[in-house]
């Protein structure tokens, strides 16, 4: 009898282990809504941050401002709160668009403002400054273009426009309006 029982305790010992080795595992380990992938959390936060982009003469090509950026990881989103993007062409002359909050894609060809969207146009010899208002503006910084999927306002010396979309290619200097578009002149002449 002696000799059973001495296999027993052993055995129990090792099952006492494995189970406690489970429950451990068990414990310790992130449940799947918790993966790295899924978390809510921003990987990185930055104040005050402020990217210019040059062209590869070295010359400055946009700059991309916001008082704060948030970066996730797993879904490689950037987010950024009050952000400015500033396009600073020779050519195309200076355009800026600000607004609350915007997504940046995970390529960065991409800037998706949103909220009291904002565009300035500096005004340029044989046209003048132009002011923008829409809800929700798509920025392609590499291609100079930006796009409205929403209601915009322009106005400008001589016009105010309304439109359901607006595409703008600062290239050529190209304004697409389309939906439901109106239009008045402003007379120079007082």
């Amino acid at each position: 009898m002696i000799a059973r029982g001495s296999l027993w305790l052993p055995l129990a010992i090792l099952l006492l282990l494995a189970a406690l080795s489970f429950w451990i595992e068990r414990s310790v380990e992130l449940p799947a809504s918790d993966s790295p992938s899924a978390r809510t959390d921003p990987e990185g936060i930055m104040e005050n941050f402020d990217a210019l982009r040059t062209d590869p003469a070295g010359n400055p090509h946009y700059r991309l401002s916001a008082r704060k950026l948030k970066h996730y990881s797993g879904s490689k989103r950037t987010e950024l709160e009050s952000p400015r993007f500033l396009q600073l062409g020779v050519q195309a002359g200076e355009v800026s668009a600000e607004a609350r909050q915007a997504t940046v894609s995970p390529d960065g060809h991409e800037v998706d403002l949103r909220g009291n969207v904002v565009v300035e146009r500096a005004a340029r010899p044989g046209q003048s400054a132009m002011l923008l208002r829409t809800e929700r503006l798509l920025v392609f910084p590499e291609r100079d273009r930006l796009r409205a999927p929403g209601a915009v306002n322009i106005r400008d010396a001589t016009s105010n426009l309304r439109a359901s979309a607006m595409e703008y290619d600062a290239r050529q200097r190209v304004i697409k309006l389309t939906g439901r578009v109106q239009a008045r002149y402003i007379s120079g002449k007082s």
